[in-house]
């Protein structure tokens, strides 16, 4: 769990960048750790629309496990699971009203080592750069309410914000900013958001102290409701109903290290399901699945796109099935392409189609849409993404909330 800061060390981290591992830049002054966060409540209106949730975050580290002071600094754990702090915000955001999510990623990766990332940073913004982003927003335009968050380096947003700004168009949009900072708040940033979207409206919104992250859930989840968002359709509300109970449920998945497997069997209990596993002709061994290899089999795989050699994809009876979980882990923030080869094969007319996945971090993201883009038939729900290790009771209630 995060550690709380003590006292003696608040004059060492005011001129510390570590206050902007996820990244909460530079500090100004003592005083300033202790600021007051500022909300205010929106016009009523607000809560109309579509939701989108935006966020940058740079956790320094992925491992829980001995971690270095600026690493700590820069997450949230949680049940062995390590997000960057403002990750963490977006994700409890997103949780309370239904959002759809986006996560801001450059082209070219950032660095984690601290020192490099600080140095890289502080030049991004003496040269006023504009790193480019890696993904773009399908229908942007659908969007009313845009949460924007992001973390204080050296006193600003970090430049790829900026570039974020440049590419798309608030006009007539409310944008709700929100950050985590190690003493700095927002310095100044949701004025210069106003100034650089000028048609939109922009709400004060929410500022968290990294040393409150991680007990924050519930501040959050306070501050969202207070600003009348309401859930929307477009998250799990969205599936409510969505089992038939009189139908037959099937749930199929691949599983690379077994925390998707374990998923799949506690759905299929909970639901009375059948179970299909997808198995490569060729399976991955534990050297093939490291993704920090270049030249491992799932990087060579990654660079060269195709479909991967089943065992099987033909379900029997699979014309009886009304419903169907598909489960992954997440490979680059898409679906394990293992799967793709079982999308492609089977006709999912008439059939309501639940995605889940497993990562470490990683979000479901786009990869439930790119799959039903890759079937062109079936009702795709939006589905659901667990953690590795994810206690069974949670994955249950997830279930049951299906039949509701």
């Amino acid at each position: 769990m995060k550690k709380v800061i003590v006292v003696l060390m608040s004059l060492v981290l005011v001129f510390a960048f570590a206050a902007c591992s996820n990244q909460q830049g530079a500090p100004n002054t003592s005083s300033q750790r202790n600021s007051q966060i500022n909300e205010i409540t929106p016009a009523p209106d607000h809560k109309n629309g579509n939701n989108l949730v935006v966020y940058f975050s740079m956790p320094e580290t992925t491992n829980p496990d001995n971690m270095t002071t600026e690493e700590d600094n820069s997450v949230v754990v949680i049940d062995g699971e390590v997000l960057g702090n403002t990750q963490y915000m977006a994700y409890v955001i997103r949780e309370t009203i239904g959002a759809d999510i986006f996560r801001i990623e450059p082209e070219i990766p950032y660095p984690t080592d601290h020192d490099t990332l600080v140095d890289l940073a502080k030049e991004e913004q003496n040269d006023k750069a504009r790193p480019k982003i890696k993904d773009k927003i399908e229908n942007f335009e659908s969007y009313k309410n845009v949460f924007i968050g992001y973390p204080n380096w050296w006193g600003d947003m970090p430049m790829i914000l900026y570039s974020f700004f440049d590419e798309y168009d608030f006009s007539e949009k409310t944008i709700i900013p929100f950050n985590t900072h190690g003493g700095s708040g927002f310095s100044g940033t949701v004025s210069t958001i106003q100034e650089l979207e000028p048609n939109a409206e922009v709400i004060e919104g929410k500022s968290i102290s990294r040393n409150d992250i991680q007990d924050a859930e519930q501040e959050i989840i306070a501050w969202v409701k207070s600003l009348g968002f309401e859930q929307q359709e477009s998250s799990s509300a969205a599936i409510s109903n969505s089992i038939d109970e009189t139908g037959k449920t099937l749930v199929v998945y691949y599983s690379a290290t077994g925390n998707t497997e374990n998923v799949a069997k506690t759905i299929a209990a909970a639901t009375n399901g059948d179970l299909f596993k997808l198995e490569p002709v060729d399976p991955y061994s534990n050297e093939d699945l490291d993704y920090t290899d270049d030249n491992s089999r799932v990087s060579r795989e990654h660079d060269n796109p195709g479909d991967v050699p089943l065992v099987s994809s033909i379900v029997g009876h699979w014309e009886e099935y009304d419903t169907v979980f598909i489960g992954y882990p997440i490979w680059w923030g898409i679906a394990a392409w293992p799967v793709d080869g079982f999308i492609k094969t089977n006709d999912f007319t008439g059939k309501t189609v639940i995605p889940f996945a497993t990562s470490a971090s990683s979000g479901l993201g786009e990869s439930g849409r790119l799959l039903a883009e890759m079937a062109g038939e079936g009702n795709w729900l939006e589905g659901r993404r667990f953690s590795s290790g994810t206690d069974e009771n949670e994955v249950i209630a997830w279930v049951e909330s299906l039949k509701n």
